[in-house]
Order: C-alpha cells, then sequence, then structure tokens
C-alpha cells in the first residue's frame, strides 16, 4: 500500500497491510489513535507523562499481538482494551511500587505547570485538569465512549461497531455520560460562560 493511500484507507485495510509487511501503515494507525490512546490513559490516571508512556506500550503491544486480531475492522476496539490493560498494569505497578517503598511513589506536584492536552487552546491548565478529573470519575463505559467520542472522534455508530454493541445502546450510554458531563462540569461552564 503506498504512502498516499495510507492517510485515506480505514483501519482494516491498514492492519491487513501491516500484516502483509508494510510497517508504515501502522504508522499511520499509530497517528490516527494516538490521542484516543492517550486519553484513555489521562482518564485513568492524573500524569500527562505517564500517559504518554502508557500509549508507546499500548501501540508496542498491539503491534506485537497484531496478528491475533480477530477482526480487523474493529481495531479501535481491540486497541482501547490494550490501552485500559496497560493502565490497569501501571496502577498495579505503582502500587507494588509504594508498598515496597513504604511510602507514595514522586508524583507530579502541579499539573498546572504543564502544557495542555486540550484541543481548546482557550482552557487555562487547571480547566484541562478540571475536565479529566471529571471525565475520570464517570463509570468505565460512560468514560470509555465519551473518550472514543471527543477524543477519537467517532460517531456513535462507528464506536458501536468497534465495541460490538448495538449504536442505540452506545446512544443511551453516551447520553447518560453527557448528561453526568453537564452536571459535573457546570462549575466550569458558569467560569468561561458567554
Amino acid at each position: 500500500m503506498a504512502e498516499q493511500q495510507h492517510t485515506t484507507a480505514d483501519d482494516e485495510q491498514l492492519v491487513r497491510a501491516t500484516l502483509g509487511g508494510d510497517i508504515s501503515a501502522f504508522g499511520t494507525i499509530v497517528e490516527r489513535h494516538w490521542n484516543m490512546v492517550v486519553g484513555f490513559a489521562l482518564s485513568r490516571i492524573d500524569d500527562p507523562v505517564e500517559a504518554e508512556d502508557i500509549a508507546q506500550d499500548s501501540f508496542l503491544k498491539a503491534y506485537s499481538h497484531l496478528h491475533t486480531l480477530r477482526d480487523p475492522s474493529r481495531f479501535a476496539g481491540w486497541l482501547s482494551k490494550i490501552a485500559i490493560q496497560q493502565c490497569s498494569n501501571t496502577i498495579r505497578k505503582s502500587i507494588r511500587r509504594r508498598a515496597a517503598l513504604g511510602g507514595e511513589p514522586k508524583q507530579l506536584e502541579c499539573l498546572d505547570e504543564l502544557p495542555a492536552l486540550s484541543a481548546n487552546p482557550g482552557l487555562t491548565q487547571y480547566q484541562a485538569r478540571f475536565i479529566r478529573q471529571t471525565v475520570r470519575q464517570l463509570p468505565e463505559k460512560s468514560r470509555n465512549v465519551i473518550v472514543m467520542r471527543f477524543v477519537a472522534g467517532l460517531s456513535a455508530v462507528q464506536i458501536a461497531e468497534q465495541l460490538g454493541k448495538r449504536p442505540g445502546t452506545v446512544r443511551v450510554w453516551l447520553h447518560r455520560a453527557y448528561n453526568m458531563l453537564r452536571r459535573d462540569l457546570a462549575p466550569l461552564l458558569e467560569e468561561v460562560g458567554p
């Protein structure tokens, strides 16, 4: 597959090309899904640097296990499960490290000093952190569909395809998540107001 075709190819075509030996096709997959994987990580941990490490580990694992993917058209859903597992592994390691050292692992003191990982440059660091913390508090299935919708840019139908669910089910999950976010983000909405 030529590099120009990579940008217009769907995930299934890119997976098949990668399995056929076209490593640059996997590079396109990484570019396409990087923000989604980092978004999944940030929805579970509060360290942007660690989130990028988790994303790297997730893509490495996906690449090395790509031959086990049964349905290449569901790559994004499969990758999201890998990312979630990588987050769990990182959290468990942190807990074991903390227990072994008899204290708290060193955390970033102030996320407000880091550049915002946001598509909206109008948000302050505090506001971006508040949004990440609010999303992190959602139930897992709500959190996952919110990340897939707003970070990966997938439609409800595409999310349903990736998760193997009916579109109506995903729409209900999204609706419930929207309502929770509206309620929990109300202070921020008042702050940034018209």
